[in-house]
């Protein structure tokens, strides 16, 4: 029986319908159960659970021998204490693997996670490695992934707002960007194959590096826009969004952190790439299925065929 917390986010739904699709026991677990409906349809078993309720978690995690876990995927904007969440998630995971007959854990974690400080919310990435370390008895595989490329589909409201990309990144700085899809199916087969004994620690890089430079010309391009500008925003305008947007002082804080963390190089890639650890999404297919439909692209140019979108960027 395989368990997978976090089941409604991205990667943990990717990775149940890998599982499942190989004819193997799912338990996903979840906040709403109406939310892992389409799992269930799938043939997985549905537990509904808050992820800080260690009582529940035992029991979810009951009669496994294998588990994916992870932390809250995003923030929550108002936290007055994000940390303070993460280790209550920390903690109630420990207590359930210390009651349950798993073996072998892949877990999520990011590159920074080396780090205990200065690296904004994945210091509580560090800490559920620590905690994943004190298990003698666990077999841990913590996959460190790079920048997510999901993280550029906010550019798609400072396109149509401000006909810009606008970033606090160095919009020079190498990225080493990457698509969930990937991190599910180097997980799906680290579960499946149990290839590893002992503590662990694997990073995981897309495709290519690419700086943000180079994916707005390729957002550009796409668009009909090869002019679409970079603009590097403050991190004192960051913030300033950030509070606009109802963040909490706490939140701003670490966000904030990350940036200037990432901007001077504290938070980078450590381990060279190989084989294993280097994915198969590029950018362009990232964009093509997740981030140019969120553009509204709904015309082709009878001329190129390109998709294009000055009407909405102006």
């Amino acid at each position: 029986m395989y368990v997978i917390t976090g089941a409604t986010s991205r990667t943990g739904s990717q990775i149940a319908r890998h599982l499942l699709q190989q004819g193997k026991a799912v338990r996903v677990i979840g906040r709403s159960a109406a939310r892992l409906q389409d799992l269930v349809d799938l043939g997985a078993q549905a537990f509904e659970a808050d992820p800080a309720d260690a009582q529940a978690l035992v029991q979810a995690f009951h009669g496994a021998d294998a588990a994916w876990v992870m932390l809250q995927p995003n923030y929550v904007l108002d936290s007055p204490d994000f940390r303070a969440f993460q280790d209550s998630i920390i903690a109630a995971l420990s207590e359930a693997l210390a009651a349950s007959s798993v073996q072998h854990v892949v877990a999520l974690s990011s590159w920074g996670a080396g780090l205990f400080r200065g690296n904004g919310p994945v210091a509580g990435l560090h800490a559920m490695e620590q905690m994943l370390s004190s298990h003698d008895d666990l077999h841990v595989m913590n996959l460190r992934a790079g920048y997510f490329m999901e993280n550029t589909l906010p550019f798609v409201d400072s396109i149509l707002s401000h006909g810009a990309v606008l970033s606090p990144f160095n919009g020079d700085l190498k990225l080493p960007l990457i698509a969930t899809e990937d991190v599910a199916q180097a997980a799906a087969e680290h579960l499946l194959l149990r290839d590893f004994s002992g503590k662990h620690v694997q990073e995981l890089h897309g495709a290519e590096d690419l700086s943000l430079l180079e994916v707005t010309k390729k957002i550009g391009a796409a668009i009909g826009r090869p002019d679409l500008p970079f603009r590097q925003i403050t991190e004192a305008a960051f913030a300033q969004s950030l509070r606009e947007a109802g963040a909490s002082e706490n939140i701003i804080g670490l966000m904030t952190e990350v940036v200037a963390g990432i901007n001077s190089g504290l938070i980078r890639a450590e381990q060279p790439r190989g084989a294993q650890s280097t994915g198969s999404v590029h950018f362009e297919d990232f964009m093509r299925d997740a981030l140019l439909p969120k553009l509204g692209q709904s015309s082709i140019s009878p001329i190129t065929g390109k998709r294009v979108l000055r009407h909405q960027l102006g």
